[in-house]
């Protein structure tokens, strides 16, 4: 019969690591026995010693690391020594977070496991709010980024129904150097609208369209044909399908390959300008 730790047993309970001995017996795990046990891992499962040392073995443990215990002794026999992430059961019926570390060690000629399992709660705890900070701050940066979209779509709308039939007008009426000026308050918008994001908008053919040519593509872009426009500005169908080949032609897409609708509804065709009153 094996003897107790004895002489450094005070010592071993003054530790805050719960240590335990327990016969090794990978043939039949469940003859597996306690031998030795120090109070601190006592504490973590609310037993006193005595109450501890005469349970069945596999009684402390939770399910999953009665389903680990094959793996263990595998790598015990291998290696001598094991570590992982456990649980131990108290006796509120709490499962307690550990890291446990377990060594083959020869006592009195035999051969036994001693385990070290160090209580990890406050550091899963720790993790957990870790998890929930960066969560929040997912959620932070979604918002952010949906404001920002929110923001950059209510520019390229201002941009369609304020800055180019304003431009359009200037140009009409403006004299050379009033031209030249105009040409740079436009490469300026121009920058000013990347930086923010709107990628292209000054850039692209909307720049160039007149303001009753930005209100035909919307209507193409709804699906309304050349007819129904016509019904709807007042004009004959031959007019529209003029605007639809000078559109054709500022948007650069030659042949009739490429369906005019299709385009506009398409990242190519740019944001939709909705709400463009009538001219």
């Amino acid at each position: 019969m094996m003897e107790p730790i004895g002489s450094f047993d005070h010592f071993l309970n003054k530790l805050e690591v719960g240590l335990s001995v327990v016969t090794w017996c990978p043939e039949d795990p469940s003859q597996t026995k306690w031998f030795y046990v120090n109070e601190t891992r006592c504490r973590m499962t609310g037993h006193s010693r005595e109450e501890l040392l005469s349970q069945p073995f596999f009684s402390q443990l939770t399910r999953e690391t009665k389903a680990q215990f094959d793996r263990i002794n595998t790598v015990l026999a291998e290696h001598g020594h094991f570590s992982c992430e456990s649980t131990l059961r108290h006796s509120s019926n709490v499962a307690i977070p550990v890291m446990m570390h377990m060594k083959l060690v020869r006592h009195d000629g035999n051969t036994v496991v001693m385990a070290e399992h160090h209580d990890i709660r406050s550091f899963k705890e720790t993790e957990s709010q870790l998890k929930l900070s960066r969560d929040s701050m997912r959620e932070m940066l979604t918002l952010i980024e949906k404001e920002k979209q929110k923001i950059s779509e209510n520019i390229k709308s201002n941009m369609g129904l304020v800055l180019h039939p304003l431009i359009d007008q200037l140009r009409i009426t403006a004299t050379g150097s009033q031209k030249d000026i105009l040409d740079v308050m436009v490469n300026r918008i121009g920058h000013i609208a990347r930086e923010v994001g709107v990628v292209d908008q000054f850039d692209s053919f909307r720049l160039n369209l007149t303001r009753r040519q930005i209100l035909i593509c919307e209507m193409i872009r709804d699906g309304m044909t050349s007819k129904e426009i016509a019904q709807a500005l007042n004009c004959a169908p031959s007019t529209i399908n003029n605007h639809r080949n000078i559109i054709r032609r500022k948007l650069k897409l030659s042949g009739s390959s490429t369906n005019l609708q299709a385009f506009l509804n398409s990242p190519a065709g740019g944001a939709p300008l909705r709400d463009v009153p009538p001219i």
